[in-house]
């Protein structure tokens, strides 16, 4: 897989932080509101919600106001899922599924303009209906979503198994950890859900600190490895599951949790990583803003200051209290310490491996580093790195918002990984 040809001596962005989705605008001035809009419209290619849907709310949303972020798409979701309920009531069962997918969805992007630190009871509850409305679509498909419970430690981790039909065969499984900031319900938009004439069987489960282990009160790990042991152990005691073609996908946080998993558990055949993090403290400190914000924070009355001036930060501190409530602390100097422990040597991975990462993100030291470095030292000859264009809308954080390039050069190398394992066996 060939690398474009880019300037990396360029930064991304003029103001220097670590862009959300790269260079692209989509409606919003402020960049944090319009990287998490561009979120809404590229899950709504994959049954997410309508285009049509997103612009109404994003049309009544004050972009400095974070609280109409989340009254209109919660607003959105009530009004989609009362559509799904009459349907299914007269028994036009697909378009009732397809309804509550998109209502499950359009209650997880409320989520992303919302502090569960300021306002924990409504988090989750809106946590509880993102799951509910899910599940109500689950059991609509004519192959229906398997919904799975996995015991970890004196939890439970939840998640959806989909197969690609209702037969026993031993199938390719490609589990797909997710980031810091998914659900399993919307990772299953991403790979899963319309799969089915790939071949492959795909299980999603939410790890700690992940969607709705939040309701257990669950946090963040840098054990990784550990959670993921777990999903493993469920994935093989399936009869369903080729052990030998077993590939795990990681995006944004999961590029720290999968490579992790792969160094310590060799039943992992294949792995894709979108975007490579082997340390996440240097990484996270690539944006400038955080470092400025762990000092601004202690002053007193800055945070009220962002929102009545309209600043862009306002939107951003929300997005640290959803970090600082799944890290379990109480300031962003805790966490980015914290961080610190969250570690990977790419030395120890063994595995077929593909590296993703967009353009503007790749043309950030730190983040280029990464993909260098694991290529020298993974300890397998297929290790490949794709760089997602942003003349093709890839350029972004994670390659967003690009979801069918994430996809196809996803499933295109692992049906080449596991077609030359065939061969050789």
């Amino acid at each position: 897989m060939e690398k474009p040809n880019i300037d990396t001596s360029k930064p991304a962005i003029e103001r220097g932080n670590m862009p959300l989705v790269g260079k692209l605008k989509f409606y919003f001035k402020n960049p944090i509101v319009d990287g998490y809009f561009s979120y809404v419209l590229a899950f709504g290619a994959r049954g997410g919600a309508d285009v049509g849907e997103a612009f109404f709310a994003a049309s009544r949303i004050r972009q400095y106001d974070t609280e109409s972020w989340v009254r209109e798409f919660t607003s959105l979701a009530k009004r989609v899922a009362e559509q799904a309920e009459q349907a299914q009531a007269v028994g036009h069962y697909i378009t009732a599924r397809e309804t509550f997918l998109r209502a499950s969805y359009l209650n997880r992007a409320a989520l992303m303009s919302l502090s569960p630190i300021n306002e924990p009871d409504r988090y989750l509850e809106i946590c509880e209906r993102v799951r509910l409305h899910f599940n109500m679509a689950a059991a609509l498909f004519d192959t229906p979503i398997e919904p799975v419970s996995i015991p970890f430690r004196n939890h439970i981790l939840r998640g959806y198994f989909i197969k690609t039909d209702t037969s026993s065969e031993p199938r390719p499984t490609l589990i797909n950890a997710g980031g810091g900031e998914s659900f399993a319900e919307d990772m299953c938009l991403l790979f899963g859900i319309g799969d089915a004439s790939r071949g492959y069987n795909h299980l999603t489960v939410d790890m700690p600190g992940q969607g709705s282990t939040l309701i257990e009160g669950m946090k963040m790990t840098p054990q990784a490895e550990e959670p993921l042991g777990a999903i493993v152990d469920y994935a093989l005691s399936r009869n369903d599951v080729d052990p030998d073609r077993l590939a795990m996908f990681g995006p944004s946080f999961g590029g720290y949790a999968v490579p992790r998993a792969a160094v310590h558990d060799k039943r992992i055949k294949a792995i894709v990583v979108n975007s490579l993090i082997l340390n996440l403290y240097d990484y996270l400190v690539q944006a400038k803003e955080l470092l400025i914000l762990a000092r601004l924070e202690r002053m007193p009355g800055f945070k009220l200051f962002t929102r009545l001036t309209g600043s862009w930060l306002a939107g951003l501190y929300n997005i640290m209290d959803i970090w600082k409530y799944k890290w379990g602390v109480s300031t962003m100097t805790e966490w980015l310490e914290a961080c610190k422990e969250y570690v990977v040597d790419p030395s120890e991975i063994t595995c077929p491996t593909l590296l993703l990462v967009g353009e503007d993100e790749y043309a950030y030291p730190n983040s280029q580093h990464f993909q260098h470095e694991a290529l020298a030292k993974i300890q397998n000859p297929i290790k490949n790195l794709a760089i997602g264009r942003t003349d093709m809308g890839a350029g972004g954080k994670n390659m967003l918002p690009n979801l069918t390039a994430i996809r196809h050069t996803t499933f295109d190398w692992l049906d080449e990984v596991f077609a030359a394992k065939r061969d050789l066996a």
